[in-house]
């Protein structure tokens, strides 16, 4: 059986993912014809509805067992009404990935994600009852 991960490490390798993905998005993005250069992990916006997805992960198999809305798109919160299909099956599989990306073998865990017009963000994760980790300090758009 395998030990418990030590918290405070769990902790620093989640917050090394996140941002980890944050750029590989944003050379993703770069990549993609017609698209904008990327923004800067500092000048993105990540203004869109927000969610958090509760999952649960078992022999490194991680199902979605909730997705709730925690605000709506741009800076000022609004009714965040729930995901239609489309953004649920993004949510899922955004989720998945980032858990597979950090090694989660079997915990329960709550992600936040927004929906930005470049795609997904992964904002923060909370693994079991340890601390929330995350990627980075949210910025408000501009202009």
């Amino acid at each position: 059986m395998r030990e418990p991960p030590d918290r405070i490490y769990v902790a620093e390798g989640l917050r090394h993912i996140l941002q980890e993905l944050s750029a590989i998005e944003r050379s993703v993005e770069h990549d993609l014809p017609g698209r904008p250069a990327p923004y800067t992990d500092v000048d993105e916006p990540w203004d869109g509805p927000e969610f958090r997805v509760e999952t649960v992960s078992d022999n490194s198999m991680h199902t979605v067992v909730g997705i709730s809305a925690r605000r709506g798109p741009g800076p000022v919160p609004t009714d965040p009404g729930a995901p239609d299909e489309d953004e649920a099956a993004i949510l899922r599989a955004t989720v998945r990935a980032f858990l597979d990306l950090a090694d989660i073998g079997s915990e329960r865990a709550s992600t936040t994600v927004v929906l930005t017009e470049r795609g997904p963000r992964v904002v923060s994760c909370r693994l079991g009852s340890g601390a929330t980790v995350f990627a980075r300090e949210r910025r408000p758009a501009t202009g």
